[in-house]
This record gives C-alpha cells, sequence and structure tokens, in this order.
C-alpha cells in the first residue's frame, strides 16, 4: 500500500542508497581502517560530573576552544588560518559542500576515492564529477587541469593519501592543482599520521586551501572528531553552515587529552607502519594476489587468479571481515584490509591463504 507521505519524499530518493555497514560481532575486524590499540582511557562516568572535568548537565561548548587552539599550536599554524571540530570528517565534508551549494557549482575528486566526496555532493544536490586516475593510481594530471578548466569546480577534494588505494599522490601535481583552480582545494589527510607527508606547512602559501584531519584513525574512531585549517575568512563562511553544539562534551575532553598525550598515539601509529611492512612482506608471496603499496593503515590488494567475492566470503566464513572493494570503478577483484595487531594480521593472512588455494 502506498503511504500519503510518498509524494513528499525528494524526487531522486529511489536512486539514493543507504550507506551500510556489516554487524562485525565476533569477527577479527579488519574492514574500517580503525586502529586496532586501545588508547587506555578508562574512566566512570560519574567522575565526568565533577566541575573540573566534563558538567553533563550544561551544553558543551559551542566553538571547542580548547581543542582549536591545542591543535592550531601543535600543528604550528598563524593566527592568519582557523580551524573548525566536526563530528568526524563526514560533517566537515557537507558543511564545505554546504558553504558552496549554489545549482552551477561543481564538486571535483579523483576517482577511486572517498566514496563520501560524492556521496554527500549527491545528497545535496551538487553536480560531481569524478577524474579517472591512471592505472597505477597515481592523479591524471593532465586531465585534472583539463577539467578545472573545463568545469569551474567550486571544490576539488584530494585524499593525501588516497583511500581506498592507500598511495600518496605527487606534491608537485596538488601544487599545480590549487594553483590553476579559482575554487577551494580540500587536502584530506584523515590517514597522514601514517604516510610522513602533509601539507600543513603549504597552507601558509595558498588562501584557497583547506586541511582536513580527523582523530577516527589514529586510535579515536567511537569519539567521532574530525577537523580542518583553513583561511579565516573561508573558516568564517563554513561555520555559518554549522549546527550549534555539534561537539559532545564528552568527545571534547578525550580529544583534549589525546593531543596532550599524543606521544602516545604516535607511537601507536608507528607500531601501526612497522605491522604494515610485514602484512605486505607477507601478502606479496601469495601468486594469486597483487599487492599495492601503501602510506596508510590498510592495504589494498587484487585477486589475479580467482574471484575477489569468492576470497571474501571465504573469509567471512573464517570470521574475517574485510572490505570488498570489486564493485568500486577501477577496483575490479580488490580487496582492502585493515592493520590490525599482529595477532589479528596472523589469523588473516593464515585466511587469506587458505582462501587463495
Amino acid at each position: 500500500m502506498k503511504n500519503k507521505f510518498n509524494s513528499f519524499f525528494r524526487k531522486d530518493i529511489d536512486i539514493l542508497e543507504e550507506y551500510k555497514v556489516l554487524s562485525s560481532k565476533n569477527m577479527v575486524k579488519l574492514d574500517a581502517m580503525e586502529n586496532p590499540f586501545d588508547f587506555e582511557l578508562n574512566f566512570e562516568l560519574s567522575d565526568l560530573s565533577v566541575s573540573d572535568k566534563v558538567n553533563l548537565n550544561r551544553y558543551p561548548d559551542a566553538i571547542c576552544q580548547n581543542i582549536r587552539l591545542k591543535l592550531l599550536k601543535k600543528y604550528g599554524i598563524s593566527n592568519k588560518y582557523d580551524v573548525i571540530i566536526g563530528n568526524g570528517s563526514d560533517e566537515l565534508i557537507q558543511l564545505i559542500c554546504l558553504t558552496f551549494l549554489k545549482s552551477e557549482n561543481v564538486i571535483i575528486s579523483p576517482t577511486p576515492s572517498f566514496s563520501m566526496y560524492q556521496k554527500i555532493s549527491q545528497v545535496l544536490g551538487l553536480r560531481f564529477e569524478a577524474v579517472p586516475l591512471l592505472k597505477d593510481f597515481s592523479l591524471d594530471i593532465n586531465l585534472m587541469l583539463e577539467k578545472i578548466e573545463e568545469l569551474n569546480p567550486a571544490v576539488i577534494f584530494l585524499a593525501f593519501p588516497n583511500n581506498p588505494t592507500g598511495n600518496l599522490w605527487s606534491k608537485h601535481d596538488i601544487n599545480l592543482i590549487i594553483n590553476k583552480t579559482n575554487g577551494v582545494v580540500v587536502i584530506d589527510e584523515a590517514y597522514g599520521a601514517f604516510s610522513g607527508e602533509t601539507f600543513t606547512k603549504d597552507i601558509e602559501n595558498y588562501n584557497n586551501l583547506i586541511i582536513m584531519k580527523t582523530f577516527s584513525k589514529i586510535g579515536l574512531a567511537g569519539i567521532r572528531l574530525g577537523y580542518l585549517f583553513g583561511d579565516k575568512y573561508l573558516i568564517k563562511q563554513i561555520n555559518k553552515m554549522k549546527l550549534p553544539f555539534n561537539i559532545n562534551s564528552i568527545s571534547q575532553k578525550i580529544s583534549e587529552i589525546s593531543i596532550e598525550n599524543s606521544v602516545f598515539l604516535d607511537k601507536q601509529c608507528e607500531e601501526i607502519v612497522e605491522l604494515r611492512s610485514s602484512m605486505i612482506d607477507q601478502m606479496t608471496k601469495f601468486d594469486k594476489v597483487k599487492v599495492f603499496d601503501s602510506k596508510t593503515n590498510f592495504i589494498l590488494f587484487k585477486i589475479i587468479k580467482g574471484s575477489a567475492d569468492e576470497v571474501y566470503n571465504n573469509l567471512l566464513e573464517s570470521n574475517i571481515l574485510i572490505k570488498n572493494m570489486s564493485n568500486i570503478l577501477g577496483l575490479k577483484n580488490c580487496l582492502r584490509v585493515t592493520v590490525g595487531t599482529k595477532k589479528e594480521n596472523d589469523l588473516f593472512i593464515k585466511s587469506l591463504r587458505n582462501s587463495i588455494i
């Protein structure tokens, strides 16, 4: 029976898809690029109502002042620039798109890349144009520059390193893009902690550059907190799109503690990089698998003899949950695995070996 309210839905509701997340209960969870190590922050909920910690009866700090000041200091960014705190990177991407929400505006990004650039653009009714990467997943810089000339994009999203391919694009090429465009360029450094590269020192050279980072990949996915740096004028405009009190008090407090204890998280990231190297070494020994180099906390690999779907399902039967990327354009027969603990990685390697025989 047709519901009375169906006629009020937006016209494209039937072609939009939900973002689905598989249950990871009783699974070795290697699908979501999380840090496998706990931050080891233990507290009782009652402790958080103490006046010098967090007052849960009051609204949180609307501008996250303490976090903002700590982040600007941490990255050595001058007071010509500012920072916005978001409920994960997803909210920040949405705020940027809302700021440039005009019917004639175009958003562009290389593909394959982070799916939320296209998803959020589509939901908001913005035109999104994907620019294919080269076969080795590097930027097709000539095509990118041609598209900038042709489309005059309002926003360009560049993941650095890229998700899901795991590689770093040429900084020289990215600088060409920043200089060529009339719009803003968003450098998404969600996985920057594992790459050794960043554009934070380059922000002083541009007024159209936004650098986006997150706490999610370094060990705090549960607090859903991301942040972006940019020119003060640009940040002011984006801030107008933000709903009040978007970051709860507990997330704010935990993020402050994490910044103060960043050495601890840095060491975890260093350990993940070492584990990543070990995983790649082991995976490259399988002749039915092509492993792509990674500068992130995950590894993209291709099944060259057999079916990625079959391998994925075999791993699921062994209670190993990774990400099946084979339905994405340019990633046929590809799978993506997050770097876990040594024990988790060993279980994955053993199960992968059995799955590709």
